[in-house]
């Protein structure tokens, strides 16, 4: 099964600090918490929305004040992180660790909500399955695990959400956005493949490696007169 700590590390290294930005829909929900350089409120710190920090403080033991908002300590964060998306989309259920990585990914960037209704488009667009709740996305998510078809699942759902992003309007943010999706595609395709896409992708590396080393020693040759 997924394992929450997979992901963190990507996450924090694409979130900011504190952020007052215009450009972001958080804008409509700021903090009492202080303004940032361009004189407007702060609504959101590594990448939690001050609302959700506020919603999320009784389940997740801590105290919502503006002290350990601006702070965001590391132990406050993990518990926002894992019981407001991780356990909210039951990702410990989920057999695959980019489809769960995925699945959390559109909670953190959607919200709870948002995320179960695109799922709910994606599952009925793209497999015909009118699911309802969660725990019936899991289920056949899992069912795809045992064919051997995360690969295959896993392009979808990027796809869906990249045509997601682009119909926001939020044309700002669609740089940074797609820079992080990119991202997120590679480090999480190595767990969609299967025996024989692993034995495939072995064999391209290999040779694009190869034929990189053959490149690299003509240039030296040729730079150093060799």
């Amino acid at each position: 099964m997924a394992n929450y700590k997979d992901i963190i590390n990507f996450t924090k290294f694409w979130e900011g600090g504190l952020s007052s930005a215009q450009t972001d829909s958080a804008k409509n929900n700021s903090s009492p918490c202080g303004k940032g350089k361009n004189g407007y409120s702060y609504h959101t710190n590594k990448g939690i929305q001050w609302i959700t920090f506020k919603s999320l403080a009784n389940k997740g033991g801590y105290a919502a004040t503006c002290d350990n908002f601006l702070k965001m300590p590391n132990d406050i964060w993990l518990k926002i992180y894992k019981v407001g998306y991780w356990d909210e989309m039951l990702a410990d259920k989920i057999k695959n660790q980019a489809i769960a990585n995925t699945f959390v990914k559109w909670a953190w960037g959607s919200g709870v909500g948002g995320a179960t209704s695109s799922l709910k488009k994606f599952f009925k667009d793209q497999y015909s399955k009118s699911f309802t709740t969660i725990s019936q996305m899991v289920d056949f998510v899992n069912e795809i695990d045992n064919q051997d078809k995360n690969k295959e699942l896993f392009d979808k759902l990027m796809k869906h959400r990249a045509d997601f992003l682009r119909g926001t309007g939020q044309t700002a943010n669609l740089k940074g956005w797609f820079n992080r999706e990119d991202a997120f595609y590679l480090y999480n395709l190595p767990y969609t493949l299967n025996k024989t896409q692993k034995n495939t992708a072995k064999a391209l590396i290999y040779g694009v490696t190869t034929i990189a080393i053959g490149i690299s020693i003509i240039y030296l040759g040729k730079r150093y007169g060799k």
